[in-house]
């Protein structure tokens, strides 16, 4: 916590909750997942585990750790990472259980963004507007795992609940969830239904891990790696890259009978949840040089996250300095508003003696939620286009280049019919116009989404609650995805299906995802206050 801690946030909060916050985000339990680049990094699960563990024990909660790696549950390459998963209970014998879902994981804070976090964005900071910043502050950090332990605490040391309660702080979440809740089903799948190992074993379940409305269903997600199967020209990099940001197109024709909580206020497209196809990597190593001209030596979008559209895609110049300026004039001239042009910015990329970083810097957002951004990556692409239709750039010069596609489904659409689709419209797009294009669909970064029937009491039931504690305005779908995904094809005790809602204290000032994210401690609160009325209401 900074030195100067808002007395708001503690009463609101209490002290130790304030404080397991701030003990959270320092250990910093990002989860970044690269495979174009050979890239897995999850540093401190073991940690943050460990100290969930210790704070559910602390408030009189039953504990234990599921790791499908060193329970050996599930095959695959797991990069001889542990995926430890956190499963807490306050069992107090009644006949029915509240499964309340949340994850640890963070996204990383790539170079970009550092220098544009006002605090570092690993130590929990209040300001004078009353919110903490910190990355994981609100998704799932906050809203998930101390919201819920705080309701928790409040359940276990007040009158008796008529439910029992288990909390599942997964990992894995912001990468399709593989060794996480999809580990977790994993492991229940091999169990006999009613088998009291099961770990998914509940009546209803609280997804405490999106905005302040009721969300009654969740878009579904996959991770797309596109890359060439050999280094290849500009003009068939830029190409590919045309057909992938076209893909969005086809998205935007899939359509949920849920209504949008972006419309008309946040730019959604449309008043109901749509599909949506969004390229949110760019990188293209350094090409030969020809001894003479300006080269481009590189390119990266400002992101090490799949679901994160960067602020800025940067472009790597060489050669002589008088060659580059004029190159750097003529590109900004070529860049229309709302996105710009600049020089010399902040990059992940190392820039050699007589190189020079430029930015197409456009406005950072969540993966699943491009219409809240710009994303400067279809802008660099169409600059490029304009540079080497110029003869500013050499086309043909060739090297390796890879993309990431974040594509989300409505909730109600089956995977295997958006995957079908949105493949097939790849891999036709790439014959015609990049013939080395090839596009993947690992496994276990995709999902189905969820949605529940119309008029769901679980719902209804939530939204009251919810409109009674932070105001919330209805029940809505969901563009992000989250884990109620996971909850696909459960059943509860009563042969069911078993139901799922999302909320959270994600609210519109969040900047999830990005530099600055932050949550209202007043929110987070309304989050416990509405967990443990739910356990505790009819």
């Amino acid at each position: 916590m900074s030195e100067d801690p808002n007395p708001d946030a503690a009463a609101v909060l209490g002290e130790e909750g304030l404080r397991l916050l701030a003990q959270l985000v320092a250990l910093a339990p990002t989860n970044l997942e690269d495979p174009g680049h050979q890239r897995w990094e999850k540093p401190n699960y073991l940690r943050t585990a460990d100290a969930i563990v210790r704070a559910a024990r602390s408030r009189g909660l039953s504990t234990r750790i599921y790791d499908p790696v060193t329970e050996g549950d599930v095959p695959g390459d797991w990069h001889g990472l542990p995926r430890p998963n956190v499963v807490a209970d306050l069992d107090i014998g009644a006949p029915e259980t509240v499964l309340v879902l949340a994850h640890y994981d963070v996204v990383p804070v790539p170079t970009e963004q550092r220098t544009r976090w006002k605090s570092p964005p690993h130590t929990l900071t209040a300001r004078a507007d009353g919110r903490l910043y910190a990355r994981g502050s609100n998704d799932d950090l906050g809203s998930g795992v101390v919201g819920s332990l705080l309701a928790l605490a409040r359940l276990a040391d007040g009158p008796r609940p008529p439910r029992n309660v288990r909390l599942l702080a997964c990992c894995d979440e912001e990468t399709g969830g593989e060794g996480g809740i999809e580990a977790v089903k994993h492991h229940d799948a091999a169990l006999p239904p009613g088998s009291r190992d099961r770990l998914l074993a509940g009546d209803v379940v609280l997804i405490p891990d999106a905005g302040p409305e009721t969300i009654a269903g969740s878009s579904g997600v996959a991770f797309l790696e596109a890359s060439f199967d050999r280094p290849v020209p500009l003009r068939e990099a830029t190409a590919y890259g045309d057909v992938l940001v076209g893909l969005h197109e086809l998205a935007r024709t899939w359509k949920s009978a849920l209504p949008s909580p972006d419309w008309p206020n946040r730019h959604a497209p449309e008043a109901v949840i749509t599909g949506r196809g969004t390229v949110t990597k760019f990188d293209r190593d350094a090409a030969p040089t020809d001894g003479g001209g300006v080269r481009l030596a590189g390119i990266h979008a400002e992101s090490d996250a799949a679901n994160q559209v960067a602020r800025a895609v940067t472009l790597l110049l060489a050669g002589p300095d008088a060659d580059v300026a004029g190159l750097v004039a003529g590109l900004e001239a070529l860049v229309a508003p709302p996105f710009r042009l600049e020089a010399d910015g902040t990059t992940a990329l190392p820039v050699p003696a007589g190189a020079r970083a430029i930015q197409i810097v456009g406005e950072a957002t969540h993966g699943g939620y491009p219409h809240r951004g710009h994303n400067p990556v279809p802008a660099t692409l169409a600059l490029l286009r304009a540079a080497v239709d110029r003869g500013w750039i050499d086309g043909n010069a060739a090297a390796p280049t890879t993309f990431s596609v974040d594509l989300r489904l409505p909730p109600e659409m089956e995977l295997d019919a958006g995957l079908s689709a949105a493949l097939s419209y790849v891999r036709n797009g790439a014959a015609a116009r990049a013939p080395h294009g090839r596009i993947e669909a690992p496994p276990g970064r995709c999902r189905s989404g969820y949605a529940l029937p119309s008029g769901d009491p679980t719902a209804t039931r939530l939204q009251r609650i919810l409109a009674e504690t932070v105001g919330s305005p209805g029940i809505v779908g969901e563009y992000g995805g989250t884990d109620a995904s996971a909850v696909r094809g459960l059943s509860a005790p009563n042969g069911r299906p078993l139901p799922a809602v999302v909320f959270g204290s994600m609210d519109v000032t969040a900047r999830i995802h990005d530099a600055e994210e932050s949550v209202d401690p007043r929110l987070l609160a309304g989050v416990a206050t509405a967990i443990e009325r739910f356990v505790r209401e009819g």
